[in-house]
């Protein structure tokens, strides 16, 4: 008798968990999904200005604001059935529909769905698990994230909501119904039992949107811990596993140890995660300790926010809703302002913001802390989900065990070499949908040996989240190297089938421009003895600004300094005879359009193309031949490739 009790608690606590992480992983692919696409779609499709775009973000997420009159008009079992059911649709939907437009509206009102079912959960919760509610809402979040992590990682960080055919399709068809089957399975609550804590217990829940920002912009990203780190990618992506798996024990050490919930204790927690954001981007080891350090804080954290946030004494979910809506807004504040302040000048150093984020986390447990000190709260037994998170800290490994672990270059041949230059902007098409697969297969129809990339993204949230540098080598079986320009996960890239022999990067001179610009160059054995240096860089991008390129060019020839075997290539952003590309031509090195290609060479707009701003230039001692522009719709660019050989 006694183990089949055991048997049906169990069976209860994983299908009470299980609810949560479904839903959470569900909501946070189609947040995902939605603001990428009112970047790309809205914005550079649609040419709406990001204030517009701004102004779509906000409507979805006030939305969220719904979830008390919906729940007094629907009744709370029936609420959380009803809007887990549309997550779940919504998202299925959204997984098989390929339209931008039609995949913006189902994206923004699945994300709206997910905003309303937060506040809807924490109520439920309260109203059946009592002091209870507290373990079983932050671990589905915990383990929601890790889930939804493990999902991604899996695909080489490509979200499955890029992904089409049939089985990302079947799998995320079965990971609805999951959710679903489990919403109407949970038992209906009375509407009279109390299910909320009021304001002053409540208004620790705001720290919950900064905590999804700094999550989204670090800590559930494989490409900024691989970049910073300067680690491959599957050891990051085990890092961050990792990191979910602690933020797992300090749910658990806090829940257990409520003693542990004092003020000095969450102040000095809320002054490391600032402090370590600050640092987040220095290159090296040390962002892999923040990422692990920072989690366990943090999984800390929530067990005293939620400790304080848990206990109900009236009916309804009024404050609940309310907080949880402001800080989704933060969360979406935080977002915008982040990204806004590459093409608008702020007030705001971007580099204070994700330090203002993790500083809102540790106010949420100052103040929790002093709530805490006056209530008295015992210790809480909680079933530990070390277990799951252990199996999904597993996904990196299998994925390690299952790939090479590096592309491995190819011996050069006495031939001549291939190159490229292409503005992949951030694998969107021209529809506004992202597309590495098409990105690849321009490339590959490129039959090019060496390739510069711009616009390329190791996990920026408006890109998608995909780290590009790992996916494309991969996909392509060419080593790559990068550079972060406008921070550490945007900028430049190199892919070569032949060995890189050394390589370096610099930024560029801004002169007063917002958005910061840089080059990356790579010595490779070519097979012609000397090494072929190939430098690729991406310029100022506003039209008017002819005298910031000029200046960004002069920068160049001077790191060139008249090297023999050299290419220098990328999106220069200037037309024919502009001063920029004159200097180039003044320097000594010559245009390979003019040598070999045929036409126009317009590259920009990819589809109607009126503009020649992709460039590839080459020194006196390199011939050029098959100059061609290629890789319609898959980028707002096309590409340019050409066949260099050393002239004798």
């Amino acid at each position: 008798m006694r183990n089949g009790g055991r048997a049906r608690f169990n069976i209860r606590r994983v299908r009470a968990l299980a609810l949560p992480a479904l839903l959470i992983t569900l909501g946070l692919q189609l947040l995902r999904s939605f603001i990428p696409t009112l970047t790309w779609y809205l914005r550079d499709t649609v040419g709406l200005s990001s204030i517009d775009v701004a102004v779509y973000a906000f409507g979805a997420f006030l939305l969220a604001f719904l979830a008390a009159p919906l729940r007094r008009a629907l009744g709370p079992g029936r609420a959380l059935r009803w809007i887990a059911t549309t997550i779940a649709l919504l998202r299925f939907a959204e997984q098989v529909v390929f339209d931008p437009a039609t995949d913006l509206w189902l994206a923004g009102v699945g994300t709206a769905a997910f905003l309303i079912f937060l506040p809807i959960f924490w109520g439920h919760v309260r109203a059946l698990r009592g002091v209870d509610a507290a373990p079983q809402w932050t671990q589905g979040l915990v383990l929601g994230l890790a889930l939804d992590s493990a999902l991604k990682g899996a695909t080489n960080s490509l979200d499955w909501s890029w992904i089409p055919g049939g089985l990302p399709a079947g799998a995320v068809g079965v990971l609805a119904l999951l959710a679903i089957g489990l919403a109407r399975s949970e038992p209906e609550p009375r509407r009279d039992v109390p299910a909320e804590a009021g304001w002053a217990d409540t208004l620790p829940l705001l720290a919950l949107g900064p905590y999804l920002f700094v999550q989204a912009l670090i800590f559930q990203n494989a490409g900024w811990i691989a970049q910073v780190g300067g680690l491959e990618h599957p050891l990051a992506f085990l890092a961050l596993m990792l990191g979910n798996l602690l933020a797992a024990l300090g749910l658990q050490w806090g829940f257990s140890r409520p003693r542990s919930f004092r003020f000095t204790l969450a102040g000095a927690a809320a002054v490391y995660l600032t402090a370590a954001t600050f640092t987040a981007d220095d290159p090296g080891i040390p962002v892999v300790v923040t990422v692990l350090a920072g989690q366990f804080v943090m999984g800390w954290g929530w067990s005293l926010l939620a400790t304080i946030a848990g206990p109900s004494s009236r009916p309804g979910i009024g404050p609940t809703s309310i907080v949880s809506g402001l800080s989704m807004i933060l969360f979406l504040l935080f977002t915008f302002v982040y990204y806004a302040s590459f093409d608008i000048a702020l007030p705001v150093p971007r580099a204070a913001i994700l330090p203002a984020a993790a500083a809102g986390i540790g106010l949420g447990w100052i103040y929790a802390a002093q709530r805490a000190a006056a209530s008295g709260r015992k210790p809480q037994a909680v079933p530990a989900i070390t277990l799951p998170m252990l199996a999904l800290a597993l996904v990196p490994l299998a994925l390690w065990a299952r790939q090479p672990a590096q592309p491995i270059p190819s011996m050069p041949e006495e031939a001549p070499i291939r190159v490229l230059t292409y503005n992949i902007h951030s694998a969107f098409n021209a529809a506004g949908r992202q597309d590495p697969e098409a990105i690849a297969l321009a490339i590959e129809a490129s039959d090019a040996d060496v390739v510069a990339l711009q616009e390329v993204s190791r996990g920026w949230l408006i890109d998608g989240s995909t780290d590009l540098v790992h996916w494309l080598s991969r996909r392509l079986g060419m080593p790559a190297i990068f550079q972060g320009t406008g921070d550490p996960v945007w900028g430049n890239a190199i892919l070569s089938r032949y060995a890189i022999l050394r390589h370096g990067q610099a930024l560029l001179p801004r002169e007063g421009t917002l958005l910061q610009r840089g080059y990356l160059w790579a010595e490779i054995d070519a097979g012609a003895g000397t090494p072929l240096l190939v430098i690729d860089t991406h310029l100022h991008h506003i039209e008017a600004d002819e005298a910031v390129r000029t200046v960004q060019v002069e920068r160049l020839v001077a790191f060139w300094n008249n090297r023999p075997f050299t290419v220098l290539l990328g999106d220069l952003n200037s037309e024919p005879g502009s001063t920029s590309m004159r200097k180039l031509e003044q320097a000594g090195l010559r245009d390979v359009w003019l040598l070999a290609g045929s036409g126009e060479g317009y590259t920009f707009p990819s589809e109607g193309p009126e503009r020649r701003i992709d460039w590839i230039w080459i020194t006196p001692d390199l011939a050029a031949s098959d100059a061609a522009t290629l890789g319609r719709a898959a980028s707002d660019h096309l590409g340019v490739a050409a066949t260099l050989e050393t002239l004798p």
